[in-house]
């Protein structure tokens, strides 16, 4: 995992302690609605931002990711609202439980070459929250008067942090997905079957080697009409007599096959990345049916 993606979760983690330990510390001075605030708000944005992290580093796995950010989202609203009583627990699990939810989703459908710069965003608004959240909670109990508390210091350093983390390396490892490759990887040098169904792909995720001919194969399984479209991806298209098969140009790879049927594509990837490949059948892709094929070098 790279340097940034733990200066990230580490950052994540210590703002999220903090806010924790000033509602346990100051717990006798908050009131019941600022404490369902606090733990709404944290539960939310944590939520939120680790949801989007999951979202990409456990691509094709939408189930896993979305759990697991829902269980630290409403970990982190939990832990916010239980010095305060039942009613800001609920507030906060609940946001928790939605912000991890919405975040896991949005990771999992970003496009890949905006995946980077979706983390910085996210982690960069998530500090914005907290400094906010943080205000709120200084007028209304904490009341210090240190100078490292001073809106406009908060500002300043908030500044700085910006100018130093957009300085680090990429965020997104070289291999993100930590599924188990039997269950999500197809790996072949020539000759790839993607099988389409209602309404999901298998595997949902995938490698193909840049430089080399590949042939996917397209095997519709289910009882409607499925494609497979992929986008961005500088190819060497292949010509085909097949009807089904549409050469639109050499960033756009589509097959489309009806149901019972098996149609095929075959192009020379050219450029190493990570990119998603969907159903373009109107309301598909909002249903699951969306992956990731990954281009690694020869």
């Amino acid at each position: 995992m790279p340097n940034s993606l733990y200066v990230t979760l580490i950052g994540i983690f210590i703002l999220t302690i903090w806010i924790i330990w000033n509602t346990i510390y100051h717990r006798k001075k908050i009131t019941v609605m600022t404490g369902m605030m606090i733990s709404m708000v944290l539960g939310m944005v944590v939520g939120l931002t680790i949801g989007v992290i999951l979202g990409i580093l456990l691509a094709g796995d939408l189930f896993s990711s979305t759990l697991l950010a829902m269980i630290i989202g409403i970990a982190a609203g939990f832990l916010a609202g239980l010095p305060i009583g039942l009613m800001a627990i609920l507030d906060g699990a609940l946001a928790g439980m939605m912000g991890g939810m919405m975040g896991a989703m949005l990771g999992e459908m970003i496009a890949t070459e905006h995946q980077d710069t979706l983390i910085r965003v996210m982690f960069l608004l998530f500090i914005g929250m907290i400094i906010i959240l943080y205000q709120m909670m200084q007028q209304e109990f904490i009341k210090s008067k240190a100078l490292v508390n001073h809106p406009l210091v908060m500002i300043i350093l908030f500044v700085l942090f910006i100018v130093g983390y957009n300085q680090l390396g990429s965020l997104i490892p070289s291999s993100h997905s930590l599924k188990n490759s039997n269950n999500n990887h197809s790996m072949s040098a020539n000759n790839l079957v993607i099988q389409a169904d209602e309404y999901s792909f298998s595997p949902s995720h995938t490698k193909i080697m840049a430089g080399e001919r590949v042939t996917i194969t397209l095997d519709n399984i289910g009882e409607v009409e499925h494609d497979l479209e992929i986008k961005g991806m500088i190819t060497e298209m292949m010509e085909s007599g097949t009807s089904h098969i549409h050469q639109k140009d050499n960033t756009i790879v589509h097959v489309h096959s009806m149901a019972g049927e098996k149609q095929e594509i075959s192009f020379t990837p050219l450029t190493p990345g990570k990119y998603r490949f969907t159903c373009t059948i109107p309301g598909h892709v909002e249903s699951g049916m969306f992956g990731i094929i990954e281009v690694i070098s020869s």
